[in-house]
């Protein structure tokens, strides 16, 4: 339930006031197709390797693929592609969950790029979905 809900207010964080891209951006933007779960899952699991000490323990919640930009830092320019958020629950030293934490795969023609919510000063200038542009 929580993962839901963290979903849910990341999903809401991105349709706020974002740093827009343009019309003719999001004209000339090149799509992969969509990635299918085995693909999504590789990466992620790719990822959580690096990123956390036990990766077999922590639960995950990942999102299906939606169509999005994003960007590193807000004044850079606007990646394109499918993007799947995953909230992600690890195991601390005494086997105790620790809070979730959101991370972002960005699956672009240039390859896929990873994206840590908690580095965002202010998560709408840096990720928003297509989908939910001009709503």
């Amino acid at each position: 339930m929580k993962t839901k809900i963290l979903t849910l207010v990341l999903s809401l964080a991105l349709a706020a006031c974002a740093i827009p891209v343009t019309q003719s951006e999001i004209q000339q933007a090149k799509f992969t197709p969509q990635p299918k779960q085995t693909e999504i899952d590789k990466e992620v699991n790719a990822f959580l390797k690096m990123k956390i000490s036990n990766p077999e323990a922590a639960k995950k919640e990942c999102s299906p693929p939606r169509k999005a930009w994003a960007r590193d830092l807000s004044y850079k320019p606007a990646n394109f592609g499918w993007l799947v958020v995953c909230d992600v629950n690890t195991k601390d030293g005494q086997g105790n969950f620790g809070p979730l934490n959101a991370y972002m795969f960005l699956f672009t023609t240039s390859g896929v790029m990873t994206y840590d919510s908690s580095s965002f000063v202010n998560i709408n200038n840096n990720v928003q979905f297509l989908d939910l542009i001009g709503k």
